[in-house]
């Protein structure tokens, strides 16, 4: 007998009835006297003793812990699409977690934050962002903008950032478009979408009344002066809105109730070169990196207080990466969701020798999601970034969990998978 695909995790694999029926077909197994589920069938690990067989007893048994799709993603859930191409893998993302349309609403600004400073897998790849750009865009009656954003911090070069990346510099990526281009074709179309590169400054402003800045929050971190900061810009679409990441639209001198809504699509690559390094994996911690400002570069400061780089790396602790990322989502604002593009895995480094690993991942918070990607995904390739053992990958990671951000925890999350080759 033909067992049914791997079971993830110590958790659920999720089944609908389609996918149940074309698994148990597999098996050449009757279903003429089972009752089918109205919607998803979850059984734990321990109970996967026959394969399809035990699928089959699942039915007739209240199902488990795992997720309603109907409602939306679910929080400390993993949603995982594999093995499809960049549109395939997200779209069955979304299907699993009952449709973009739970978490963006008609008239929603939605800012997509992607990773822009490096080169080819380096930065977030294109495709994925359109696919998730033509989701939105095909909510019923969707009337609000789209912008695709990152603060690259200066660093990088011309023709080699997510915004402007030649075609030499697309290998593991999209070949199609870069960032700009991806927004002007929409753009050639009449769709409301653009591309915005924020630039760190060095003015201060109070609020959208002032014009493009940056918000900023000091605060005393483990004996450090830091802070943390989020950008307010104005909209290219349309003359005078101002985005404002945590308050919302502002319009004609005040906010219009308009929700700015934001969606993390990080890389998912090893940070340093063969080996881990301080950071470990760059993916969705470590992409608000690049949604605030590092006045001064890596270990710089900014009014006499240390940037979130220079409050955590420079004094080697990752783990204080972590709880600067759990601070900026308690603080600044709070993405809406978190989607890995892990089409290729940067194995080597951001840029170096990647493996095309063909998967999309989305959770509602970055810990959870970079423990299973690193686990699941790239670790078989790069084993120094195994979140299970004692390294700075995990250090990060549980930097996070420990300011009240996402779980690793076995039984407190579970994984949705669908694998295309199964």
């Amino acid at each position: 007998m033909k067992k049914i695909s791997k079971i993830d995790l110590e958790n659920e694999k999720v089944f609908t009835r389609k996918n149940f029926l074309k698994e148990a077909g597999k098996a050449s197994l009757s279903f003429a006297a089972i009752p089918m589920l109205g919607g998803i069938a979850c059984y734990s690990r321990k109970n996967n003793k026959s394969g399809a067989m035990s699928a089959l007893l699942a039915l007739n048994h209240k199902p488990g812990p795992g997720p309603d799709p109907t409602d939306g993603p679910q929080a400390n859930t993993v949603y995982m699409a594999k093995n499809g191409d960049c549109f395939q893998n997200v779209a069955k993302v979304f299907e699993m977690m009952g449709g973009i349309g739970t978490i963006i609403d008609k008239d929603d600004v939605v800012v997509i934050k992607g990773n822009g400073q490096w080169p080819k897998q380096g930065y977030t790849h294109t495709g994925c962002i359109k696919a998730v750009i033509d989701a939105i865009l095909a909510i019923p009656g969707y009337s609000g903008e789209i912008f695709i954003c990152d603060n690259v911090q200066e660093y990088g070069s011309s023709g080699a950032l997510g915004f402007d990346a030649t075609k030499d510099n697309r290998t593991n990526n999209w070949p199609d478009h870069n960032w700009n281009e991806l927004a002007a074709e929409y753009q050639a179309e009449g769709k409301p979408v653009t591309a915005k590169k924020w630039i760190t400054s060095p003015g201060t402003i109070s609020g959208p009344a002032d014009g493009e800045g940056w918000i900023r929050d000091f605060f005393s971190f483990h004996g450090n002066n830091a802070y943390l900061s989020y950008p307010i810009f104005a909209s290219t679409l349309v003359s005078g809105r101002m985005i404002d990441m945590k308050n919302g639209v502002w319009e004609s001198g005040v906010y219009t109730g308009r929700k700015v809504k934001a969606i993390f699509m990080p890389t998912l690559n090893n940070h340093g070169s063969g080996a881990e390094d301080y950071a470990g994996v760059t993916s969705a911690i470590k992409s608000f990196f690049g949604a605030t400002e590092i006045h001064g570069g890596t270990g710089g400061t900014f009014s006499g207080a240390r940037n979130i780089h220079a409050a955590s790396y420079n004094i080697d602790n990752a783990t204080y990466a972590g709880e600067m990322a759990a601070r900026y989502i308690t603080t600044m604002y709070s993405p809406v969701l978190y989607i890995t593009a892990a089409m290729f895995s940067g194995h080597e480094s951001r840029w170096g020798a990647a493996t095309e690993t063909k998967t999309v991942l989305a959770c509602t918070n970055p810990a959870t999601l970079d423990y299973i990607a690193c686990r699941d995904v790239i670790s078989p390739y790069a084993s120094w970034l195994n979140p299970d053992n004692n390294n700075n990958t995990r250090n990060q990671i549980l930097g996070c969990i420990n300011s009240g951000i996402g779980t690793i925890t076995t039984g407190s999350y579970s994984v949705v998978s669908y694998d295309f080759n199964a």
